[in-house]
Order: structure tokens, then sequence, then C-alpha cells
């Protein structure tokens, strides 16, 4: 374990710099924007500022990891250790947000199931795993890379909770990104991290990094991929509504300039 001050900063910043979200900078920016956000009662304002955070996070950790991901070149499959400073920041920042957001969920229960608890659990251990240690970062990484999803998840969860329109554009191309982006982010790196992850293990190489490390990035990453497969199905129904509803809505689009041509046309 390398665990220095720079990292704890980092996570400190993760957690402080998250919290003066929810506090102070989302019920100023979300009521500029949706001007709905002040007529909600006070337990909707909460939850509307807990989703802010977490969209805000999100857009931070998925930035890093992919930027790491294509400039990174000794971020490959096959590096046991690297101190790759994008990624452990990443996860120190990601760690720090997590410890924030636990918090919020144990103060106001109704944020999140016991399906949420455990998954901030296990993000919560893989975040201090990925800040401490220099093994396999390339894998590390791939987890972060998971954050791709969330900023269009969190912008959908916002705007339901701030009563926005259902049939609008702007909602039903949230379930489409979310589609999208969890194929690209969470489905198809599944059958990749398990084939490096196996050829790791063939060669012995696996065997050679920390126990912690080996623990993490198999039972981590199976726990995660039941639950990206699991919601997934959700994700597959909301994107084959969305996509009747992009088409319905464009249909009414169509008919309704029809209409106003030929009503130019009858004056």
């Amino acid at each position: 374990m390398t665990l220095e001050l720079t990292h704890l900063l980092s996570a400190a910043g993760g957690f402080l710099g998250m919290l003066m979200i929810y506090w102070f900078v989302s019920p100023r920016v979300v009521p500029l924007c949706f001007p709905s956000y002040t007529a909600l009662p006070w337990e909707k304002r909460i939850q509307v500022n807990e989703i802010f955070m977490a969209g805000s996070h999100s857009v931070i950790v998925c930035l890093c990891s992919w930027v790491a991901y294509f400039t990174v070149e000794e971020l490959k499959p096959t590096t046991l250790w690297y101190d790759c400073a994008i990624t452990r920041h990443t996860s120190a920042f990601f760690w720090g947000y997590s410890i924030a957001d636990l918090m919020l969920m144990i103060c106001y229960p109704h944020f999140g199931d016991i399906y949420f608890l455990m998954h901030h659990a296990v993000s919560l251990i893989a975040g201090f795993f990925g800040m401490a240690y220099t093994s396999i970062p390339y894998y590390v990484n791939v987890f972060l890379m998971m954050e791709m999803t969330n900023p269009f998840v969190n912008f959908r969860f916002l705007l339901k909770a701030l009563g926005y329109p259902e049939k609008s554009l702007l909602f039903s191309s949230t379930g489409v990104l979310i589609f999208v982006t969890w194929w690209i982010a969470r489905l198809a790196f599944i059958p990749i991290y398990a084939y490096h992850m196996a050829q790791l293990m063939r060669t012995g190489d696996f065997f050679k990094i920390e126990l912690p490390m080996q623990l993490t990035s198999v039972l981590g990453y199976a726990f995660f991929t039941v639950l990206n497969l699991a919601w997934f199905r959700v994700i597959l129904k909301l994107f084959k509504r969305e996509i009747r509803g992009l088409i319905e809505l464009s249909g009414h689009s169509k008919r309704a300039q029809l209409q106003e041509a030929n009503s130019k046309k009858g004056g």
C-alpha cells in the first residue's frame, strides 16, 4: 500500500466538494434552470440536491477515467504495477464522494433502497483500494469508466423529481442515452474484462498482486456485473418505451407542421 497525502487530499476534496454542491450549489443553480424547484416540498428539495451532487461527481469521474483510458499508454490489461496518478486521484475523489453520499443516505433513507446501500458499500471498498494500491490500474480504471452512464441517469432522476413532463423530448432522450452509454461503459467491457483477467490468471501474474486487489478485481466486478445486467432489464424496457415516445412526438410534430401549412394556404 502506497497511500500518500495527496491521495487523502483528493478524497477530502471529493467528500467536502460534493457536500458543498449539495448544500450550496444545487439550491442556487437548479432554480435558475428549473423554477419549479422553489415550489417543491423540503423532502423533494433535498432529494434534488442529492441527485445534482451525484450527477456532478459522475461527470468528473467519467471524464477523468475515459481520458486516462485513451491517453495513458501504460494503462494496459497486462500492467501489474503502475502508479497512474489520474486513476489513483480519481479513485480517491470517488471514494470521498461515496462517503458523502452514503452519509446522506443514512440520514435520509428514502434516497435509496438496500441495493443502493450495497452498491455504495462495495464502491467504498473498490474506491479505497484503487486509491491505495498501484497494482492492475487498468482494471481499477474500468470500474471508474462505468460512471459514463450516471450523468444521464441522474439527469433523468432530476427531471422526474422536478415534475418535468415524461412525454417531452428532453425526458425521452435521457432514456435513449442511458441505454447507449450502458452498452458502451458497462456491458461491452464485461467480456473484455473477463478475458484479460483470465489471461492474468492463466499466466500466474494475477497471483503476484496484493490479496485485497485480487478479491476486489474479481468479486467486486462480479457484483457490479450482476447489478448491471439486472438493471439493464429495466433499462431495456425504458429504452423501448422512450423510442415509441420519440416516434409519437415526431409524428405529432409533423402533423402540427402540416396543419399549420394548410391553415396558411387556406388563409
